[in-house]
């Protein structure tokens, strides 16, 4: 009888230890839970030109995460920040489009210090520039009747010169539309080590900003 007795006190012990197991391991799961945007790098509002964004949900963990961010005046979502974490460096480079200083096209100078090249495809004109670690590409619509696309070309310039893009970044790529886009085609991607970060939305300006205000 005492023998019993031993082996279901063992046993109920086994029992206790797994359940308090499982339940750390739950709890530890839990606190990598990202649910506001505080708990991640991305900011909590941005304003560009006339546009301000919101972060409306923030979903994921501190290794992946996912912020989308609607107009604070139409509610409508216009832009997504997401992170993801890869196994290595490398791996999180190759996710990021970098165009270095070789392409080939027409030069021109879109301030005193900077020079662009300018190749037209299919209906589009590509104005493409390096700032250090960064390569942007200005995509211009040739029907877009507002501008001709080294005038947005300059104009991206601009305020990719007026304020920082992410100090952390090891490398990144900007690649931004003339026009508003139907989904989130403008991109701001950077890597810093094995993080990879994107910002895509619809409009150019404040894609680049919620890229510039990141924490």
């Amino acid at each position: 009888m005492q023998r019993k007795t031993k082996a279901l006190v063992a046993v109920t012990t086994a029992l206790a230890v797994l359940t308090v197991g499982s339940g750390t391991a739950l709890q530890m799961h839990a606190a990598n839970n990202v649910s506001a945007v505080s708990q991640t790098v991305a900011p909590q509002s941005v304003k560009a030109d006339n546009t301000k964004l919101k972060a409306a949900q923030t979903r994921g963990t501190k290794q992946d995460y996912t912020v989308t961010y609607q107009d604070a005046k139409t509610a409508k979502q216009t832009t997504t920040l997401q992170k993801k974490t890869y196994g290595s460096d490398a791996s999180a480079q190759k996710q990021v489009d970098y165009v270095g200083n070789q392409t080939q096209g027409t030069k021109v100078k879109l301030n005193r210090s900077t020079s662009a090249v300018v190749q037209g495809v299919m209906g589009h004109t590509y104005v493409h520039w390096n700032k250090g670690d960064w390569s942007v590409t200005a995509v211009a619509n040739n029907s877009d009747v507002t501008g001709t696309p080294t005038q947005f070309a300059k104009q991206v310039n601009r305020q990719v010169t007026k304020a920082s893009l992410p100090k952390d970044a090891d490398t990144g790529a900007i690649t931004v539309y003339s026009d508003q886009q139907s989904g989130e085609a403008n991109s701001v991607a950077w890597h810093a080590g094995k993080h990879l970060y994107t910002v895509s939305g619809k409009e150019a300006t404040t894609t680049v900003k919620v890229a510039q205000d990141v924490k």
